[in-house]
């Protein structure tokens, strides 16, 4: 992977990716070593945004049935990554708990239901189990949970830097601090001009995130139904015991905890819709996020220790968008990849590479043609 110095003399490439997070990382990475693939990243370090604030959990019962098969596909290559790309094991086990108050019993089950088949360690527990998994709850707070011991923290951080290794083994360019400013569409080549200069391509890959919209409409390409939502995350002290315990969730979907050191991570799981920025945490989604911990644990909660928020991109029916543009042949959606992108980037970045590579079909329910 060439840096930004000697990239500078090179401008013509058969592939360029807009946007450095994951989404556009993978891709690349699978991309380059078929075609000369080049990252146009906006800020000055790839993964600035959702990616680098990411909660960096591997869930298969996540969101609905086409991300768990996503997430699914992906568990090889997080399991067991090509030899190189990581220096240190990507998924590490936390084991997930979901708990539900008294009056949730119907929605804990539902829950159950739901997510068995495809989670087959997934488990009903009782409240004594509960509090021993998470023994901070209030007893009066839960009546029983769902247990998955397969739950796992993903390492973000050495996944993008696996991503950034393959991508440059692979003969990849990334190159950061190179906002797009204007884009144009000649016969055969799309003319791109950055903050670093101007690159040409055949293909322009739009996984630019909450700002995919924004690209779009620099491409003069239709704009696609595309929010971003603001996530909010805590940061608060916690004792050693406290931090060997499960990931927990509110059944309600209002709040979730893990360990997160120096402490524990708490959010809201609050997606408030918001124009694509550089997020910032609510200081009233903190104080939200504060209470609703205390009502549900007997854990004092002094001050925070830091707090901050991202942007997660969701198409309306909550799946990814991954395609050619139905309009512009040769602008492809990388987006919508919701609060999922990490745990789905080695297969959608594999069903990118393959689809643009090699024209191997896309999953009907994922393809961006679809709206």
């Amino acid at each position: 992977m060439q840096n930004n110095d000697s990239a500078k003399a090179k401008t013509r490439f058969d592939i360029a990716i807009i946007g450095g997070g994951v989404a556009g990382l993978s891709a690349a990475a699978f991309l380059a070593d078929r075609a000369d693939v080049v990252v146009l990243e906006r800020e000055s370090q790839p993964a600035y945004h959702s990616s680098g604030r990411s909660a960096a959990m591997y869930i298969e019962g996540y969101e609905n049935p086409v991300v768990a098969d996503l997430t699914k596909a992906s568990g090889s290559f997080f399991f067991d990554p090509p030899s190189g790309f990581s220096d240190a094991p990507l998924l590490h086990n936390i084991g997930g708990l979901s708990v539900a108050k008294p009056g949730e019993e119907d929605l804990l089950q539902r829950h159950i239901d739901h997510w068995q088949s495809k989670c087959p360690e997934l488990v009903y527990v009782d409240r004594d189990y509960a509090l021993d998994l998470s023994p901070i709850l209030r007893p009066d707070q839960v009546v029983g949970g769902a247990w998955d011991p397969s739950w796992q923290t993903i390492d973000v951080h050495g996944l993008i830097l696996g991503y950034q290794r393959l991508l440059r083994d692979n003969g990849g360019t990334l190159i950061t601090s190179a906002e797009m400013i204007s884009v144009r569409h000649t016969a055969d080549e799309w003319q791109i001009n950055t903050a670093q200069g101007q690159f040409t391509a055949n293909v322009l890959v739009n996984a630019a995130g909450a700002w995919a919209n924004e690209v779009a409409t620099l491409a003069n390409v239709a704009e696609k139904p595309l929010t971003p939502m603001r996530r909010t995350a805590v940061l608060i002290s916690a004792y050693d015991e406290v931090m060997q315990a499960p990931c927990v969730h509110t059944i309600s979907g209002q709040l979730y905890y893990k360990p997160e050191s120096p402490g524990l991570m708490l959010s809201p799981a609050d997606e408030t819709p918001s124009p694509p920025t550089d997020a910032q945490p609510d200081e009233l989604d903190i104080a939200v996020t504060i209470d609703r911990f205390l009502k549900l644990t007997t854990l004092s909660v002094d001050r925070p220790l830091h707090t901050w928020a991202g942007l997660r991109t969701f198409a309306p029916d909550r799946y990814p968008v991954i395609g050619f543009d139905e309009n512009q042949p040769s602008f492809f959606w990388l987006a919508g990849q919701g609060g999922f992108g990490v745990q789905t980037s080695p297969e959608m970045g594999r069903l990118a590479a393959a689809h643009i590579a090699r024209g191997e079909m896309l999953p009907d329910a994922i393809r961006a043609d679809r709206f």
